[in-house]
């Protein structure tokens, strides 16, 4: 009886999970805050270079330069190594499921590194497609404009200076946060910050090195 009443709480608990819940805002308002909230990504098409410094499981951090590169062909990411020497490639094309690795160094070869590197890219910098499902304010002051596809919810959030984070769920679960530091020109953001939670997540600290 004691192993049912100690697990009860912990299945209602999973039962009651929910998305942070919004608080409606005058539809008036709708239209002019959907097009603040698309200022946290670049216009398309576009080409910039970061610095990356990778913070990873088990202390195995480093620093990279990615180069990135959208436009109506798709998406092209380049990692080099500080002194230029390439160690990961790779490119999809615009609505395509698949991508091409073209060139992978160990470890950049491992398994799954280049689908999670590219929906990391996607997540930063490219917008949600189609209109946000929802628009409101969290509990904590701030302005949201919510997108769902796919069974997964991105938030844009706002702040009195413009976009400050994007936060994307699956399901109910936060599986990117990510802060946008800085002034931004052209929707680019001095500094990029992108958390992955749980017990094998990792952060990214990305500098804007340039753009064009």
């Amino acid at each position: 009886m004691r192993a049912i009443l100690v697990l009860f709480p912990c299945t209602i608990g999973l039962a009651c999970a929910h998305l942070p819940l919004l608080s409606p805002l005058p539809a008036e308002d709708a239209h002019g805050i959907a097009t603040r909230c698309r200022q946290a990504f670049p216009v398309q098409p576009w080409r910039a270079t970061h610095t990356i410094f990778a913070s990873l499981p088990f202390g195995q951090n480093g620093a990279v330069v990615g180069v990135t590169a959208v436009g109506s062909g798709g998406l092209h990411a380049v990692l080099l190594s500080p002194e230029g020497i390439c160690l990961f490639d790779a490119s999809q094309a615009s609505g395509a499921a698949d991508l091409t690795v073209h060139r992978a160094v160990s470890p950049f070869d491992r398994p799954g590194f280049a689908t999670s590197l590219i929906s990391d890219v996607g997540h930063a910098y490219l917008p949600p497609a189609g209109e946000p499902i929802a628009i409101g304010s969290y509990a904590t002051g701030e302005t949201v404009c919510r997108w769902s596809q796919a069974g997964e919810t991105t938030d844009v959030v706002l702040r009195a200076d413009g976009p400050r984070a994007v936060r994307t769920y699956r399901d109910v679960r936060l599986t990117r946060d990510i802060d946008l530091l800085g002034t931004a020109a052209n929707g680019f953001f001095p500094a990029v910050e992108l958390r992955v939670p749980g017990a094998g997540g990792y952060q990214l600290d990305m500098r804007l090195v340039d753009h064009e």
